[in-house]
């Protein structure tokens, strides 16, 4: 093979038209190294993708379990109002806001300040809370805590099973506190008692184990989007 090669060595040209020589060796040396760099820089933001995806993905589990912790059970269904849901789970026939309900009840249903399965306990009126809130008793544990599904009271969802316990100094449950999760529980809310799925009991003296503890709201009837827990 016959090979011109120019005056400074830098090309060599075969008989055969094909280019060799040191520019192409310098080339060559010069691509390897920038495709491995490109191959390596790819794997690089693939993996701070990953890395950013996978710390997005934690950080919404761990807001989601805040949410689930704050009862044993939680889903979401079409009752998205504490009053409709718990209008239909108590079958106790009231209308309005749920801090009317006290005073709706009256001379419909029995009231009392005494847990029982399937009653309702009625939240008043606070500046955090304008609405009131409604929670349905599904089990006592003592005179002192029992466990309510509720709606609403983490927005747009209905929780199941949460542990409310009575603070009040003398065990009347007008004051009570909703767990939070393990043995954690919330703010103090105030409230009026329970109304039960009965009409009330005539009675000539002393009370009944369902006396009434608590007069009738006066607060005039207000409207807001959503409630304000405020649970830590």
């Amino acid at each position: 093979m016959k090979c011109l090669v120019s005056m400074r060595k830098f090309v060599v040209v075969s008989s055969s038209g094909s280019w060799c020589g040191d520019m192409t060796q310098r080339a060559f040396l010069w691509i390897v190294p920038v495709i491995f760099m490109t191959i390596s820089l790819s794997a690089i933001r693939q993996a701070m993708a990953h890395s950013v995806a996978g710390r997005a993905a934690r950080a919404r589990s761990a807001i989601n379990h805040r949410y689930r912790r704050i009862a044993t059970d939680f889903d979401r269904v079409s009752y998205l109002w504490c009053v409709p849901y718990a209008r239909k789970l108590s079958h106790i026939a009231l209308h309005g806001d749920a801090f009317l309900w006290w005073a709706e009840a009256d001379g419909r249903y029995a009231r009392g300040n005494h847990p029982r399965v399937g009653s309702l306990l009625a939240f008043r009126s606070i500046p955090r809370m304008p609405l009131g809130h409604l929670a349905v008793v599904v089990k006592v544990i003592d005179s002192r805590e029992v466990l309510v599904n509720e709606a609403n009271w983490v927005p747009d969802t209905v929780t199941r099973n949460v542990p409310v316990i009575d603070v009040s100094p003398d065990n009347t449950w007008s004051e009570v506190r909703q767990s939070t999760g393990g043995d954690s529980f919330g703010l103090t809310y105030p409230t009026y008692g329970f109304i039960y799925d009965r009409t009330p009991q005539t009675t000539i003296a002393g009370r009944t184990p369902d006396a009434e503890v608590a007069e009738a709201p006066a607060t005039p009837r207000l409207r807001t989007n959503a409630p304000n827990r405020n649970l830590k």
